[in-house]
């Protein structure tokens, strides 16, 4: 008995680690969208609000249809890039006032002929950690935690 429960454990601890080392999935896009194409405009035209809020949003098809006519009416983009709740993470403070470039975070999407699968870099505590460090941000608990 205590062999069994002593092998299930294992399992289950296995697993668990599997779940938390493992790279996520690839993630499908609605359209096969090149940023390489949209390179001359500045990621602020399509991400409104990076500059002014803490979230950067997303192109509607309505907006997309200012230059492009053949667009579905709705496009259900998936987010790739996820923020933890417990993280107060503002896109104006990196962007408009710390003028961090969006590919700090998001690698370089200019170059990009297909959609991202998967964010580009995974934001973990060590990886803004070592950004703030690197550009002398405050690294104190209550700046970026709820």
């Amino acid at each position: 008995m205590r062999r069994a429960l002593t092998a299930a454990a294992i399992a289950v601890v296995a697993a668990a680690a599997w779940l938390v080392a493992a790279p996520p999935a690839a993630m499908r896009q609605p359209i096969a969208f090149p940023h390489a194409k949209h390179a001359a405009v500045a990621c602020a035209v399509c991400h409104r609000g990076v500059t002014t809020t803490a979230r950067a949003g997303i192109p509607s098809a309505t907006f997309c249809a200012k230059c492009h006519s053949a667009l579905p009416r709705d496009i259900a983009w998936v987010q790739v890039t996820r923020i933890p709740s417990h993280v107060n993470f503002s896109h104006r403070r990196h962007v408009a006032i710390a003028h961090l470039d969006c590919a700090s975070c998001h690698g370089e999407m200019r170059d990009r002929r297909a959609p991202m699968g998967a964010a580009p870099i995974q934001l973990t505590m060590t990886t803004c950690l070592s950004c703030h460090r690197h550009e002398g941000a405050a690294e104190d608990c209550a700046a970026c935690h709820r």
